[in-house]
């Protein structure tokens, strides 16, 4: 883990919410990326830097928290989960846009990796096919 995370993750939550920024910080971070943020600079992107990419990859770890979490009390795939994720979703995507002042660094990995994280809680253990098609089940809904 880089040392973005700072502190230590205890619940299976915590750690997939680690996981998720490090990804999100981990891509910025990758370079070269002609015409994209990354460690060489910001690419056509005048309203994007690497630090804002870091600050909003942070700013979304308790979302994913949430997520993961709420997975885990759901137990199952369902549309209420769905909806559970979809608010947690915007209520993170919301704090991302308060700490970018309104830039949109991760709106799309917010949808990814949340699905991803609520599915890898559901199938703890599984195989990445089997988090795949739990995040597809998800989606669909």
């Amino acid at each position: 883990m880089s040392a973005l995370i700072a502190r230590q993750a205890s619940t299976a939550a915590e750690r997939l919410a680690d996981l998720a920024v490090q990804a999100l910080v981990d891509e910025a971070d990758l370079s070269p990326k002609p015409g994209l943020v990354d460690r060489r600079g910001s690419g056509a992107h005048s309203d994007l830097h690497l630090g804002l990419m870091h600050a909003s990859a942070q700013s979304l770890w308790p979302a994913f928290a949430a997520m993961a979490d709420a997975a885990r009390s759901e137990g199952r795939v369902s549309q209420a989960l769905r909806e559970t994720l979809g608010q947690l979703g915007r209520d993170g995507e919301a704090e991302m846009l308060r700490v970018t002042a309104g830039v949109n660094t991760h709106r799309g990995a917010i949808w990814a990796l949340g699905l991803l994280s609520a599915a890898a809680m559901l199938e703890s253990g599984a195989a990445a096919g089997g988090i795949a098609a739990s995040a597809a089940a998800l989606a669909r809904l």
